[in-house]
């Protein structure tokens, strides 16, 4: 079995189990569209759909866009087992009006999976007749409109490839997002409700085979239950895989007024019947002035751990 097989094939596993009853298990294309983006949501169990305040909102919630206090612009890394790399590169920008309130929101970002270095081989030897490369990218531009001060509403259009040596893929497809706070609702702390719809959008032709994307609804929740703390829920369905949940909890403390630093702890069943341990997230993050890193280690089990790495930079 080549790498790239290999690779891949442990990706799709983990990401879409064989535990879940759904019928379409294993029918979806460009499963890299589940990985998230960032480590503060990833170390949050993925729990990310209502707190989404920043330039990831472009991936877990459009509609979070608005609630950016100024532009922004992030990138971030993430190694999974097997050599396979996940980037991302986004970022976000605000219009206010006359008394400074942001009403709308700009957002673009780019994701991509890839694995280099795949040694060919025509027949079964030892001896590969090359090397060719694998990549999946999303390219993305999303907008955020507030439309009261409890409610905004978000879509993202992105522009989904798959590439695999010389073959060739691509679709086109859009998310909604809505998010709507309920005001003194949790001890006199407002709570935030979150609707989502991704990927609604063409079928991948690879190959000659087409498969539709991995669309999704998620419903979420998340609240600031105390000072510096704050905690999410989030119930998601793919597709190609049966309901499941993540939540999340983030403590922040001020060491001084312009630099904070973040504890934050998750839990996702998404891959529960995997072997070993992958339920549980960790990370941790600082924020310095205008600048902010983060990092993230989410468990996949027996297939290996994965360690993300983000860069939030505010103007």
């Amino acid at each position: 079995m080549t790498r790239i097989v290999l690779s891949l094939a442990l990706l799709a596993s983990c990401l879409a189990p064989a535990w879940a009853a759904n019928s379409n298990v294993g029918t979806s294309a460009a499963q890299f569209l589940k990985l998230g983006a960032g480590s503060r949501a990833g170390a949050m169990g993925e729990a990310y759909s209502a707190l989404a305040d920043d330039v990831y909102a472009v991936y877990y919630n459009p509609a979070g866009l608005v609630r950016m206090r100024g532009s922004q612009l992030a990138a971030g890394h993430a190694e999974h087992f097997q050599g396979i790399s996940y980037e991302f590169a986004g970022f976000g920008y605000p219009v206010k009006d006359s008394s400074g309130t942001v009403t709308s929101a700009f957002g673009g970002a780019i994701y991509n999976l890839s694995v280099a270095d795949i040694e060919r081989r025509s027949a079964d030897t030892r001896s590969p007749t090359g090397n060719f490369t694998a990549g999946d990218y999303s390219y993305n531009l999303s907008y955020a409109r507030l439309l009261t001060p409890k409610l905004s509403l978000g879509v993202t259009g992105k522009v989904v490839q798959e590439t695999i040596d010389s073959y060739s893929a691509s679709a086109f497809a859009m998310d909604f997002g809505a998010q709507y706070t309920l005001r003194n609702a949790l001890n006199g702390r407002p709570v935030v409700l979150s609707g989502l719809v991704k990927n609604v959008g063409t079928e991948m032709d690879f190959a000659g085979v087409s498969d539709p994307l991995p669309r999704a609804v998620v419903l979420g929740a998340g609240a600031a239950v105390a000072n510096g703390v704050r905690v999410a829920v989030d119930a998601t369905k793919y597709r190609d895989t049966d309901l499941f949940f993540g939540v999340g909890a983030e403590y922040l403390y001020p060491f001084t007024d312009n630099v904070d630093g973040a504890l934050r702890a998750g839990l996702n069943t998404h891959r529960a019947d995997n072997d070993g341990m992958n339920l549980v997230t960790f990370g941790a993050g600082v924020n310095f002035y205008r600048a902010g890193f983060d990092f993230a280690w989410v468990p996949y089990g027996d297939l290996g751990n994965t360690f993300r790495f983000s860069l939030l930079l505010k103007f």
